[in-house]
């Protein structure tokens, strides 16, 4: 199943300004999912980037490594999740799957993971979960 998200905050800086050849950003960002999963997720990134593209962000190339803690309701259910995120970033598109390590509240059993679909304008995250019902 899929869900819709939008970002609503990117902000990303150099790890260490001084270090040209250690390619590394901190990316602090937000998202509202909307669907079966409703509610705010906060993502912490680190990004290596392999090629960057000053004039376009998004035409670059990194790796990336974070974690992605969300708060709200899924199937009616409140509670919280924290998933791990590994993978990359090429030209546009993200092929970082995310894998949930714990959750509370409600959710307090749901495991499983999920991947970004980006279409046109459109993000998506498609789920992939268990709950222990």
């Amino acid at each position: 199943m899929s869900i819709a998200f939008n970002v609503t905050k990117w902000e990303e800086q150099p790890v260490d300004e001084q270090k040209v050849d250690f390619p590394v950003n901190r990316v602090q960002a937000e998202y509202e999912l909307d669907g079966l999963l409703q509610g705010k997720a906060w993502v912490e990134y680190l990004l290596y980037y392999l090629e960057s593209n000053k004039e376009d962000g998004h035409l670059a190339t990194a790796r990336i490594t974070g974690f992605l803690h969300f708060e709200g309701q899924y199937k009616g259910k409140t509670g919280t999740f924290t998933a791990a995120e590994k993978g990359i970033f090429d030209k546009g598109s993200l092929d970082s799957p995310g894998m949930i390590i714990k959750s509370t509240g409600e959710l307090q059993g749901l495991t499983g993971s999920y991947q970004y679909d980006f279409i046109g304008e459109e993000s998506k995250l498609i789920l992939d979960f268990k709950d222990d019902e």
